[in-house]
């Protein structure tokens, strides 16, 4: 195949492309594109995981086909499918290139590396470049976590370090590459030099990638005192708050003094933003430089996100005798949680609990989130075992039982815990109160305690049947749990379980949701809205949409907060480990977790249920690993105030 025809391929695709897509743009915003009965038909054989039927979409004459089949495939991520995209990767349309790339960026099969090598030499598109990039750094970052084929991961780190373009795209596209090769842990410096000498010329998208990209870089750089000096005086006259926010993560690893004064001026600063508060609060509990003096007055925010991250800042930092004592004057005057958080402190630092003073506190009227935080504060020491089991195993609250078994698990590695207490046999009484959540903590933990053979031997029955009553697909999360230790013990080994094709996409729902359907969801602390994009991800939001108009999430908490990270709600349980009846098929689409993306939780591909998402701040690592189905259109700062046991009074679809 010549490139003369690639050129006139790329000519006749360009304008069909531009067809289809006016097309599309041209129907009114009350119709989806799964009017047309093929796209239909595809996204269901997808759906299916039927990797043959959708292959044979990759050949069609229409590039709009030939592009939804390359990212059918990436949610599919059928191994069968690399070779035929390969060849894709050669397509005359841009588009069809850059959704074959992305779609192999998902497989992480060795062999995509030179094709895709290959290819980035000759691209010409932005967005393909990019996208190919990205699938460079995911498979090589793939491959170097799993400690296989070095040689693969050395010549696409090459390809990417030797790509020659030098505009903001090229630097985009290398950023995204580096980003994935650090979150896998390579540790190679070549890209922290090279991104951070460009990182001040360059525009705001890029600066944020790059910042992402060295923040999870975990290697050896950061003792380079030169590197990381000049990297923080751009950062000093640095004006966005999300790249300064990323490049947080950077300020806390360098050890040079010139990152213990930028931090603190952040900590000092007046009026920072939430974001860049919690980022610079967790830089400076990782940074040695930093002293638990510049972190106390932090617990006094009026923003709980803040003291609570706080609390966990100081987890890293010794106390001087009169900060214990201080602390324990003020820490009446916080937040239920925060005081829960400081006891756990002031326990590691010498101070004793008081384990009446905290049992009549969770006795007493407190709300059921903020009794779960308290709770868990008795883990810190072995006094409480006896007590923390017996309510685990009593006590009619499934939230608070869970809880105590993780106390009790927490307790039983403190020197005094009590001698006369069978740990293996607790934690079998615990798996036969039948409870999906405790099961899962048990199962977990066994699985990283040392018991004797016999003991093994005795909970294996006990496991065995605890994996019976798994009612599937609901509690796959729990069952693999319980097979991961099957497994590790070697008495009866299980293969873990993939989901099977369970709950068929109602099409004649999708069909009836608007392009650009949005959902307000009503919550305690004010009103979020959402744009819900069926088109690219059908099946997920037709499950939303449907729980939605049933009443499913209403009076449902959130249940998990992680500040500057993620808010998470709609588990029937409300502890995370609910679901419906039935599992979705992941859906993958070449989105952004930009801030305010809107994912479906899950425990693995294909496993999605109720669950989902809101993101605070850009959260990359998760694109390709949880699907995403709408993103937040207002109220961003009501997703910013929700905390752990605020609650969902509503959903309803305009």
């Amino acid at each position: 195949m010549t490139r003369r025809f690639h050129a006139a391929g790329l000519c006749i695709g360009f304008f069909i492309c531009i067809a289809c897509i006016l097309t599309q743009c041209n129907k009114p915003t009350s119709y989806n594109k799964f009017l047309d009965p093929e796209l239909v038909k595809l996204a269901d054989f997808a759906d299916h995981r039927t990797t043959d039927s959708v292959l044979t979409y990759l050949t069609h004459r229409q590039p709009l086909l030939r592009v939804e089949a390359a990212y059918a495939l990436a949610s599919v991520r059928d191994p069968k499918a690399v070779d035929a995209l390969h060849k894709v990767l050669l397509d005359p349309v841009a588009e069809v290139r850059t959704a074959a790339a992305y779609a192999l960026g998902q497989l992480l099969h060795p062999s995509s590396i030179e094709p895709l090598s290959k290819q980035l030499l000759i691209e010409s598109n932005a967005a393909a470049v990019i996208s190919i990039c990205e699938a460079l750094g995911k498979i090589a970052g793939g491959l170097h976590a799993s400690s296989t084929a070095p040689e693969w991961v050395e010549n696409s780190a090459n390809a990417l370090f030797n790509f020659e373009r030098s505009d903001s795209i090229g630097v985009h596209a290398v950023a995204k590459a580096a980003f994935w090769l650090h979150n896998a842990g390579w540790d190679d410096t070549r890209f922290m030099n090279k991104l951070s000498a460009l990182f001040p010329s360059q525009p705001l998208i890029n600066r944020r990638m790059i910042a992402f990209a060295m923040g999870r870089y975990r290697g050896e750089w950061f003792t380079d005192t030169l590197q990381c000096n000049r990297f923080l005086q751009a950062l000093e006259v640095e004006s966005d708050t999300l790249t300064r926010t990323a490049s947080m993560a950077v300020a806390g690893k360098c050890g040079s003094n010139q990152a213990t004064r930028y931090i603190r001026a952040c900590l000092l600063s007046s009026q920072p933003s939430l974001e860049w508060t919690l980022a610079s609060c967790r830089a400076a509990g990782k940074h040695t430089g930093i002293k638990a003096a510049s972190i106390l007055p932090l617990l006094s925010d009026n923003r709980k996100a803040v003291a609570e991250e706080a609390c966990i800042a100081l987890q890293f930092k010794k106390l001087t005798a009169d900060e214990v004592n201080d602390l324990s004057l003020r820490m009446s005057s916080f937040p239920v949680t925060v005081q829960a958080a400081c006891a756990r402190l002031l326990h590691q630092n010498g101070a004793t609990l008081n384990v009446e003073s905290w049992l009549g506190k969770i006795d007493g009227n407190l709300s059921v989130y903020d009794k779960l935080s308290c709770i868990r504060a008795l883990g810190v020491t072995g006094k409480c075992a006896d007590v923390c089991l017996e309510r685990a195993l009593h006590v009619p609250n499934i939230l608070e039982a869970n809880a105590y078994t993780e106390a009790f698990i927490e307790s039983h590695n403190k020197v005094d815990f009590p001698a006369g207490v069978s740990y293996a046999e607790s934690l079998r009484n615990l798996i036969l109160r039948s409870d999906i959540g405790i099961t899962a903590l048990c199962a977990a933990e066994l699985r990283n305690d040392s018991i004797s053979t016999s003991e093994k031997q005795l909970l294996n029955t006990t496991m065995l049947e605890a994996l019976e009553r798994c009612a599937l697909p609901k509690e796959v999360e729990t069952a693999n749990e319980i097979i991961k230790t099957l497994n590790a013990w070697g008495i009866t080994p299980r293969e873990e379980i993939k989901v099977s094709f369970n709950h068929s996409i109602d099409w004649e729902l999708v069909k009836s949701i608007p392009r650009r359907q949005h959902a307000i969801i009503e919550t305690s602390q004010g009103t979020i809205e959402i744009e819900l994009h069926v088109e690219d991800a059908p099946g997920s939001v037709a499950s939303f949409v449907s729980l939605c108009r049933s009443g499913f999430f209403d009076g449902k908490s959130f249940h998990r907060v992680v500040p500057n990270f993620v808010i998470q709600g709609g588990c029937p349980r409300g502890d995370g480990m609910g679901g419906t009846d039935y599992t979705l098929r992941s859906e993958f689409r070449l989105h952004d977790y930009i801030s305010g993306a809107v994912g479906l939780a899950s425990s693995g591909p294909d496993t999605e249920s109720c669950q989902w998402f809101i993101t605070h701040i850009p959260t990359p690592h998760l694109e390709g690993r949880y699907t995403i189905f709408a993103h937040v259109v207002q109220g961003m700062d009501v997703v910013d105030k929700i905390g752990v046991g605020d609650s969902i009074l509503r959903i309803t679809l305009p």
